[in-house]
């Protein structure tokens, strides 16, 4: 989850309040924040935001709400948009490799120390949350006083442009030679791996402004000095680059600025005008809201509540209904249910009655339970737990443990925001493996385990696949062997009672060593393997001592 720390005295100039930090302590969770940290002798507070709302990456997203929640400023902030005059062209070139670009201009900037900190930390979060790392948006940040409009977004081949990149070394390279040898490059040119052409900016006199996603040309350098901005974000989502150049201006206008927006033509024909600030109308039933969180608001009450969030609203012609209006710096909203969940927050969760209806006292799931019991044995066994991601990297979940899958066996990830985290976890030892690794200079041995889901395709279900929970246990040092995991085994079996309804039987698995791995029958039936991880797997894994592990299914225990 992401954070960002506050200023006591800054955030008080942005709401017009003065505040405590034990007031905010309260009050930060009911605009959906958590605190993280205190620091009442420098007067700072953090908290964290969930990723879903980039519009709280600034204290002054989090000033708007506060005002809101203080009724000091309700419903969709005015901003005063302006036309700059100024136009960008979009040849048709660049729908091959990144299809959308939108710009504004900000004009009078006079930041302080505090707010160019603010600025870089929001472009970094609109990169990460809703940029997915800049493949989905990139945003470029220019001078607009070193260039000449109007400008051009267009693709050319990669050994085609040369220009001096931002943070290079002094001398004009082509953009092939900026993907091979520029820090940026390297990080950012799997983006455009693939493709044929590249997309750049040039203004009027052919000068470059960016090559984007990758880095921006060294003319349009952003000092101290400069007052004045053109904004660029490109990317192969339109509605998430209209989303963060509205975030990132509104921003910029908390802080004094003055935003203009730009007119981009596409050579199609149509053409739009950015940023555009216009709300989004919803039409939501006032029965649904009211079920969902257990009220009776009336019409009214229900407006009250939704200018407290910040949003605007007004009774519909349809009975009953409500127009909401949604601010364009809000991409979270995608649902009806939305809806409720923002009324409850402007009536208050605080207000909402307590209350426990017939049949409604909760109690563990009995995998929950089992679970937990199964955490209290290994514990009792001397092991640390961890907790890893259930998405997982393909070649490290597979080809790292010598185990070779077909993409039909696996529940892929269509659209995964890293190769990082692009396949669901089938078993939970590549992932203790993993955590190993990051570990290795730590003092041995190392003893963990891991009880957790994996994802499993099972077409008999309506979703295509299933959840099991596992058991995983792994021990590394240089002593670390079969007899050691096995009496791990013991000691698990005799914990359930299962002492006599259990073997061990040799077996094949080219994760393990041949001849140091079992798999294990309960009552006949596999449930699970062990035995010492094959050398292979240890040099994939850059381990230098043995490990021993295994993995059980653990719904086999429950009764």
């Amino acid at each position: 989850m992401p954070t960002l720390e506050l200023k006591i005295d800054r955030l008080e100039k942005l709401v017009g309040k003065e505040l405590e930090i034990s007031e905010l302590e309260y009050d930060l969770q009911w605009i959906s924040l958590d605190l993280e940290d205190i620091n009442e002798e420098e007067q700072k507070i953090k908290v964290e935001y969930n990723p879903n709302r980039p519009d709280f990456a600034s204290p002054e997203g989090i000033a708007r709400a506060l005002k809101g929640y203080y009724e000091i400023e309700e419903a969709i902030p005015k901003y005063d948009l302006k036309d700059s005059g100024i136009t960008l062209n979009v040849d048709p070139s660049v729908k091959k490799v990144r299809p959308y670009i939108v710009c504004g201009v900000v004009r009078n900037v006079d930041l302080d120390e505090d707010e160019v900190a603010t600025l870089m930390n929001i472009q970094e979060q609109l990169h990460w949350a809703v940029g997915r790392d800049r493949k989905k948006v990139a945003i470029g940040v220019h001078n607009i006083d070193a260039i000449e409009p109007p400008f051009l977004y267009t693709a050319v081949k990669p050994d085609s442009v040369s220009f001096e990149p931002l943070h290079g070394d002094g001398y004009p390279m082509n953009l092939e030679e900026i993907l091979l040898l520029h820090e940026k490059g390297i990080e950012y040119a799997h983006i455009l791996e693939g493709k044929e052409v590249y997309p750049i900016i040039f203004d009027k006199k052919d000068q470059v402004l960016s090559f984007p996603p990758i880095i921006n040309g060294v003319i349009t350098t952003v000092t101290d000095e400069t007052k004045n901005l053109f904004l660029d974000l490109t990317g192969t989502d339109f509605k998430a680059v209209n989303l963060a150049l509205n975030i990132l201006t509104t921003t910029l206008s908390d802080m004094g600025a003055t935003i203009e927006a730009v007119t981009v033509n596409y050579k199609t024909g149509e053409s739009i005008v950015t940023p555009n600030l216009k709300p989004t109308k919803w039409e939501v039933d006032s029965n649904y809201i009211n079920d969902y969180i257990g009220l009776d608001l009336s019409l009214n009450e229900m407006i009250k509540c939704f200018k407290k969030v910040r949003m605007d609203a007004e009774k519909s012609k349809k009975k009953g209904h409500l127009n909401v209006y949604v601010p364009a710096v809000r991409g979270d909203i995608i649902h009806p249910v939305d809806f409720a969940e923002e009324c409850a927050i402007g009536y208050g969760y605080y207000n909402l009655p307590k209350t426990i209806r017939e049949g409604c006292i909760g109690r563990y799931h009995p995998i929950q339970t089992l679970a937990n019991k199964i955490r209290t044995i290994m514990i009792g066994a001397g092991y640390l737990e961890v907790l890893n991601f259930i998405l997982s990297n393909s070649t490290r979940h597979y080809k790292f443990m010598r185990n070779e899958k077909n993409e039909e066996q696996l529940v892929q990830i269509a659209n995964p925001v890293s190769k990082e985290y692009n396949t669901t976890r089938t078993a939970l030892l590549p992932k203790l493996l993993e955590t190993i690794q990051f570990n290795r200079s730590e003092e041995k041995p190392i003893r963990i385990f891991e009880v957790g889901d994996v994802i499993l395709l099972a077409p008999e279900e309506e979703t295509g696949a299933k959840r099991k929970l596992k058991l995983a246990v792994a021990t590394y040092h240089e002593d670390s062997g079969f007899t050691e995991i096995r009496s791990v085994l013991d000691f698990i079996m005799n914990s359930f009672g299962h002492s006599q309804n259990f073997e061990v039987q040799p077996g094949n698995n080219p994760t393990y060593l041949e001849g140091r791995y079992g798999e294990i029958l309960l009552h006949g039936n596999k449930i699970g393997e062990l035995g010492e991880i094959h050398p292979e797997v240890l040099q994939n894994f850059k381990l230098e001592f043995p490990v021993a592990a295994l993995e059980i299914d653990c719904e086999n225990f429950i009764d």
